[in-house]
């Protein structure tokens, strides 16, 4: 039993086991690597940034809109304006969304139709886009399915059609990048195959390759999901890809390494397990030592913040992994198969002796100033004008996608900005629907609509991006003007009525009248005095007329029938004559009455008249106020100060502010946002720079106001954008000083020369400046943008730092191994490591031909950078290497010379001037 477990032991099966339970439980517990791009492939951003905490605002916002996504759905004309039959099948496409609206999980539905203070945001210019935007709840699914749903709902006859949001535009380009993961993944795979295949002519050796990569990369991809899925670690969309560069070239180089050295043993008459056994104990050293300076450079980016850069921290397991696969796992098949493993061509080939690195050393020995300052010259330029131009547009690849069109035709007829609004959340502790906070909230538009870069603002009191004009003092000021002129007009017909109606009464008139009535009554009071003493007369002649009555004389009785004719007429007058003076009586009374009746009414009318008269006075000076208020209100209305915001009580209550409020504040109306469109896209190299403005901008107009306090949180994608430009460019000079900075150290210890690495590092880092440059010209001569991807010098850094850590460290083991002085060293050494790094550069190139298949730009800028590198590197190594090593030995070697031929010229002078002094 001992016998048979120290066999297997000695076969290696146990590692065969260890790594089949391995792959087995890798396969096992991989989740699904396209979900977990979806949902965890863009930057996580702290909880502390803009974004999250606007995010957190949203989601306590109330009215419904709890955890929604905001959705654009466009209506556009390729043909011009839209026709009123197209807009009418607009509406009638979104009558049916809102019918069907809790199966799509819609929660608002806004158009130009049921706001119509937000037309000019809803409506183009050119009049050929609509948009109708939709709140659509999380619940309803991911984005992906959202989109999938609404697309075809939203189809109408003879328009163009899109749904879009920045949250879609990132997940279409998530899913672009999941579509050619797979076939990058395929095709690295093939190339490795091919590539190993060449080096080896043999169908074995590749296969066992192609296992051993295989191996490591579905464990170390197994591993970065679960903790993504699980523990939430950071991830990135392209880390299956870098995960599957760097173990690729890794295991091909340590590969290549073993086969070459066990080809050789076992050629020697070794037998296959020995033969391993001596090659594993030969290369453990460099296997270590490049796992070791590979695993602690990427295994460092852990430290960092920022997830992207967190994520790349993988790789320190990955290459662990792998390291351990190389001295474990391929092992165990080369020490089954033995001379197998290169069938069908299982002789040596014959070797030739490249003699390129010796050519370009003897080049740099031979004169090193000369061969340094020929480097300087052709790499200097490219190295010396790099300069980082990151694009941070995560559409570039994805054209064809319907959600980045949709953005496309918004930025084309609304604006740049259109698609990727920024969103200015403001909280407070107090209602924000009363004249003094929304007199602030205006003002901070106004103030905002006018920075440099911002093409409109949209907020409470601006639904629509432009002042309502009713809303303010001047449009307020000039409608009370209006009634101003109208009560002047007023005050002057008063006045001119009133003095019509002091000249109707005719006061001097009335007096004469009374005078003309005094003399009247004064007749009859007259009159009445006749008559009484007529009457008296009458009742005299009466009495005596009848005391004559009682004579019998003839003549007697003739003139007492006479008489009694004449008291007949007597009593007659006497009773009409007491008639009429019980007339003049009463005359005389009533003239009495009309004369008191009369001075009563003309001292009355006097009053009225000196009433008028003051009253006109008074409206006269009443008219000369109106005209003075009149002037100062209009010399107020064209000042600066009407133009602010003043809403009365009724105003707000109205039904368009109600309407606007709902739209524009939250269920508590304490939370309110401003939605800022900018002038360029977020990807524009000022948009952090104005963002930055923006926040200062806001910050200092609420100083000093009833909003002081209020808490300012900014959203979108431009934010977004900024938060991660702002962490990348903060994180990437410190990754690379990280990284390289523990290579060098690295590079130093194994070599044991301080001056000797620092010269081949400084070329190291000279040729893949240059590359940069290089490869910067040749897309933009190609896509007409030369602009790099901000993922691509994270992506180029793992390929490029594979290299460098694979050849600085061969040549620091051969300069360490060795024991001859330098200037020994330098050609026959040079020469030796050349003939491994032919392989390597063969290596590299062919590992990296596999990302041209995703037809991208970023993956193909990382490959031509990689090839660049490569190429410049290896040219420019042995002749730095060789002219840097010569000098550090020529230079020191002078200056004691130059020193003694000094003092010797000194003696000779000294002896000289005493023999002189002797002859005098």
């Amino acid at each position: 039993m001992r016998e048979r477990i120290s066999k297997l032991h000695h076969n290696r099966i146990f590692a065969l086991v260890f790594w089949l339970i391995v792959i087995f439980a890798a396969i096992v517990t991989l989740p699904n690597v396209n979900t977990i791009i979806q949902y965890d492939g863009q930057p996580q951003l702290a909880n502390t940034s803009q974004p999250v905490k606007a995010s957190q605002i949203r989601n306590t916002w109330g009215h419904n809109l709890n955890g929604t996504y905001t959705v654009n759905a466009v209506y556009n004309n390729p043909d011009g304006a839209l026709t009123n039959k197209q807009l009418a099948a607009i509406n009638k496409s979104v009558a049916q969304l809102q019918k069907r609206s809790s199966y799509y999980g819609i929660q608002k539905i806004t158009t130009m139709t049921n706001t119509p203070t937000s037309k000019p945001q809803l409506f183009s210019k050119d009049k050929s886009t609509e948009i109708v935007q939709l709140a659509v709840s999380h619940n309803q699914g991911t984005v992906r399915q959202i989109t999938s749903q609404l697309k075809d709902q939203i189809a109408t006859i003879g328009l163009n059609t899109y749904v879009t949001s920045p949250e879609i535009v990132s997940d279409a380009a998530n899913e672009h990048i999941s579509s050619f993961t797979l076939i990058v993944i395929l095709m690295t795979l093939l190339v490795a195959l091919v590539a190993m295949d060449i080096l080896f002519a043999s169908i074995i050796a590749p296969i066992i390759t192609f296992l051993a990569i295989l191996i490591s990369y579905i464990s170390t991809l197994s591993l970065a999901t679960n903790l993504a899925y699980h523990w939430n670690f950071a991830y990135s969309e392209y880390t299956p890809i870098f995960l599957l560069l760097g173990i690729s070239l890794f295991t091909l180089l340590t590969s290549f390494w073993f086969y070459r050295d066990l080809r050789n043993h076992i050629d020697d008459g070794m037998e296959s397990q020995a033969a391993t056994s001596q090659v594993i104990q030969n290369l453990g050293y460099r296997v270590l030592i490049s796992t070791l300076s590979l695993t602690l450079a990427f295994g460092s980016l852990m430290l960092f913040d920022f997830s992207t850069i967190r994520a790349y921290g993988l790789l320190g397991i990955g290459f662990a992994i792998t390291g351990i696969a190389s001295v474990t796992l391929v092992p165990v098949f080369a020490g089954m198969l033995g001379n197998s493993l290169f069938w069908p061509k299982k002789t040596r080939p014959q070797l030739r002796d490249h003699k390129m690195w010796h050519t370009l050393a003897r080049f740099g020995m031979w004169q090193p100033w000369v061969a340094i300052l020929v480097v300087a010259y052709l790499i200097g330029p490219f190295a010396y004008s790099y300069r980082s131009q990151l694009s941070y547009d995560n559409a570039t690849d994805i054209s064809n996608n319907q959600a980045v069109q949709g953005a496309r035709v918004l930025s084309a007829h609304f604006g740049q900005g259109k698609a990727t609004p920024v969103t200015l959340y403001l909280q407070t502790s107090q209602r924000l629907d009363n004249q003094n906070q929304l007199f602030q909230l205006d003002n901070l538009t106004k103030k905002l609509r006018a920075q440099p870069g911002v093409a409109s603002v949209t907020s409470v009191t601006q639904p629509g991006g432009q002042p309502i004009t009713q809303y303010y003092v001047s449009s307020q000021l000039s409608s009370i003007d209006n009634e101003l002129t109208g009560v002047s007009g007023q005050l002057q017909t008063v006045r001119n009525d009133l003095k019509s109606d002091s000249v109707n009464l005719r006061q001097k008139a009335l007096k004469a009248e009374i005078k003309r009535l005094q003399k009247l009554t004064s007749k009859t009071n007259s009159l009445v005095s006749d008559s009484s003493t007529l009457q008296s007369s009458i009742q005299s002649a009466s009495s005596k007329s009848s005391a004559s009555g009682s004579s019998s004389s003839k003549a007697a009785k003739s003139y007492i029938k006479q008489l009694n004719q004449v008291n007949t007429e007597l009593s007659t007058a006497l009773s009409t004559l007491t008639s009429l003076s019980n007339g003049i009586d009463t005359a005389n009374t009533s003239a009495t009455a009309a004369h008191s009746n009369l001075s009563n009414y003309a001292t009355g009318l006097k009053a009225v008249n000196d009433s008028l008269n003051n009253s006109r006075k008074q409206v006269i000076n009443m008219q000369k106020t109106t005209n003075k208020i009149y002037l100062y209100l209009d010399g107020l209305q064209s000042s600066e100060a009407a133009k602010s915001l003043y809403l009365s009580p009724t105003q707000i209550a109205s039904g368009d502010f109600q309407q606007s409020l709902t739209n524009f504040t939250d269920e508590k109306v304490k939370s309110t946002y401003l939605t800022i469109t900018l002038k360029q896209a977020p990807n524009a190299q000022t948009t952090a720079k104005t963002l930055t403005q923006l926040r200062q901008v806001a910050k200092a107009q609420l100083r000093g106001t009833v909003l002081k306090n209020a808490t300012l949180t900014f959203a979108g994608q431009p934010v977004v954008t900024a938060t991660i430009q702002n962490q990348y460019q903060h994180d990437l000079p410190r990754v690379l000083l990280l990284v390289f900075g523990i290579t060098l150290l690295l590079v130093i210890l194994f070599s044991r020369s301080l001056l000797q690495a620092g010269y081949w590092f400084l070329t190291f880092l000279a040729s893949v400046a240059a590359s940069y440059q290089l490869t910067h010209l040749i897309m933009k001569w190609l896509t007409g943008n030369g602009d790099f991807n901000w993922q691509v010098p994270l992506l180029a850094f793992v390929p490029v730092t594979v290299l460098g850590v694979v050849e600085l460290t061969q040549l620091a083991l051969s300069f360490r191994l060795n024991e001859a002085p330098l200037m020994d060293w330098l050609l026959p050494g040079l020469k030796d490591v050349g003939q491994t790094m032919r392989h390597s550069l063969f290596i590299i190139i062919a590992g990296v031909l596999g990302l041209l298949a995703a037809e991208s730009q970023t993956l193909t800028a990382v490959t031509l950078i990689t090839i660049f590198t490569a190429i410049i590197f290896n040219l420019t190594l042995p002749i730095m290497a060789a002219a840097f090593g010569k000098l550090s030995v020529v230079i020191p070697a002078q200056k004691p010379y130059r020193f003694r031929r000094q003092r010797r010229a000194d003696r000779s002078l000294k002896s000289t001037d005493d023999t002189t002094h002797d002859e005098k």
